[in-house]
């Protein structure tokens, strides 16, 4: 694509100031605290790379280092709080977008408005800036080495320079989620479509894969060093396959049949995936045969969404026998800024841009603005602060010995409010009490938003409190409203 200019230079820049400020103050007003899930485990790793005890286990969260590192660096110098634990998501965040602006400004002015629009205002991407999990730094890496590989194809830059940007950016992807897999298929497909058939860009894959092997081999013989294993984490990955609500290789025959059919067309409608795939669902089935060889360099965005796209739908997550990935569209969050350079590549050649271009019609990209307007409005839904004031006013570190009998995910994740240190309270879920016994002055912390329906939190609740009742107990409320905390007392 030739580049084309439709603004200004100084009003392209305005607007991709304007594009990084949405995302700055969604992910300020739209941060919701801890989900008390993966997050916490991520955060609780990196403190301790900070104490000095950190090492990687059995448990394949600890093989995550490219994420746990730079999170372990930025909460040593901010300290550990809802903000703080976000700044790495939300700076892979940041360079995304800046990414898609610079390739915008680099092909087309649309092109990087409509990517840059539909990235802010996504439901994914807005979740995962503002919470810890690997989905943004993926989806950083997973950008970066299209771009490595678009800008060789179009004969720009030092190809070098790029074969670097590529195999480092696969790598980085490895040491943060083995999802980077999905990547696998694609890229195999361009070297032997480049390297054999097309015979072209051979100097870029040859540094690229000579790179990309000695990370990975150098990786891998740590591993056999230090655990005498060369895929010990890929062991570690199967060993930790639990069966849950989520997952298909402990299903039947016919769930999985249903999982590699229509399952992930209903998983698109939740979180919005399906926005930005219907954005580039023209550039998807107008791909012609000829397409594939990527002669047109704006082919590789289309070619990369189906590839990428199909893999997911039928990789395997386990080496050892056959999983389907889960239909959670999170897992492919990655895939997101690739669909909108596709579809922006797409829809630039239109006649629909013309028709807009002059038009109060361009304007409708500003409904996209109901998404982050949506996020920051239910941002306190599941009652984070409420938490935060309970643990802040009486559940302080100084509190004398008790047990404090809440949900699940206080339960697991209470030492957030704590930065991480120990405290004379003990926390135990009421739904799997193993042999705890309430007792006079003990605490019962409830927050309906943290209820687990699949462990019938709320049946168990009911019989926690009868089970009160009956050693001549009763509930004394401290504070009440959506957050209630309740002393036992005789």
């Amino acid at each position: 694509m030739p580049h084309q200019k439709f603004f200004s230079d100084s009003k392209y820049r305005w607007f991709g100031l304007a594009a990084n400020l949405v995302l700055l103050v969604t992910w300020y007003l739209a941060n919701d605290g801890l989900a008390f899930w993966d997050d916490f485990s991520y955060l609780n790793l990196a403190n301790t790379i900070n104490e000095g005890s950190f090492t990687i286990t059995n448990n394949h969260f600890t093989s995550r280092v490219a994420l746990l590192y730079p999170v372990a660096w930025i909460i040593e110098q901010l300290g550990i709080n809802q903000f703080s634990i976000t700044v790495f998501p939300l700076i892979c965040g940041l360079i995304t977008l800046n990414v898609l602006l610079w390739l915008g400004n680099l092909y087309h002015h649309w092109l990087g408005v409509f990517a840059a629009t539909f990235f802010v205002c996504d439901y994914h991407v807005i979740t995962f800036v503002t919470h810890l999990f690997p989905e943004m730094p993926m989806t950083l890496y997973t950008l970066a080495a299209l771009v490595a590989y678009d800008r060789v194809n179009r004969k720009e830059g030092d190809h070098r320079l790029w074969a670097l940007v590529l195999s480092t950016s696969i790598f980085l992807g490895i040491l943060t989620k083995m999802t980077v897999i999905v990547l696998g298929p694609l890229f195999v497909y361009l070297f032997v479509n480049d390297y054999w058939l097309k015979r072209t860009n051979r100097s870029f894959w040859m540094i690229s894969v000579v790179l990309l092997l000695f990370f990975v081999l150098a990786n891998g013989f740590w591993y056999q060093e230090v655990y005498g294993d060369f895929f010990y984490r890929f062991s570690n990955i199967s060993d930790n396959h639990e069966a849950t609500s989520k997952t298909f290789f402990d299903k039947s025959a016919l769930t999985i049949l249903k999982r590699l059919t229509y399952l992930p067309l209903l998983g698109f409608m939740r979180g919005g995936f399906f926005i930005p795939l219907l954005f580039a669902l023209p550039a998807l089935i107008t791909l012609k045969k000829s397409d594939w060889k990527v002669e047109d360099p704006d082919k590789l965005w289309p070619v990369a969404t189906v590839f990428i796209l199909g893999t997911w739908w039928f990789m395997s997550t386990n080496w050892k026998y056959y999983s389907p990935m889960p239909v959670d569209t999170r897992h492919i969050t990655l895939l997101i800024p690739v669909m909108l350079v596709a579809g922006g590549m797409y829809w630039t050649k239109t006649h629909l841009l013309s028709a807009i271009r002059y038009s109060s019609a361009k304007y409708l990209l500003a409904v996209l603005l109901v998404i982050p307007i949506y996020k920051i409005a239910t941002a306190d839904d599941r009652n984070f602060k409420g938490v935060e004031v309970i643990f802040n006013d009486v559940l302080t570190p100084e509190s004398v010995g008790a047990t404090v009998f809440t949900d699940g995910l206080i339960s697991y994740g209470y030492p957030y409010f704590y930065e991480l240190k120990s405290v004379n309270l003990n926390f135990v879920w009421f739904s799997e009490m193993n042999g705890s016994q309430p007792e006079n002055g003990d605490y019962l912390l409830l927050n309906p938003a943290y209820f687990n329906d699949r462990y019938n939190d709320v049946e168990n609740l009911e019989r926690f409190k009868s089970q009160v009742e009956d050693l001549g107990l009763k509930l004394e409320p401290i504070s009440r409203g959506e957050v209630q905390l309740f002393r036992l007392v005789k």
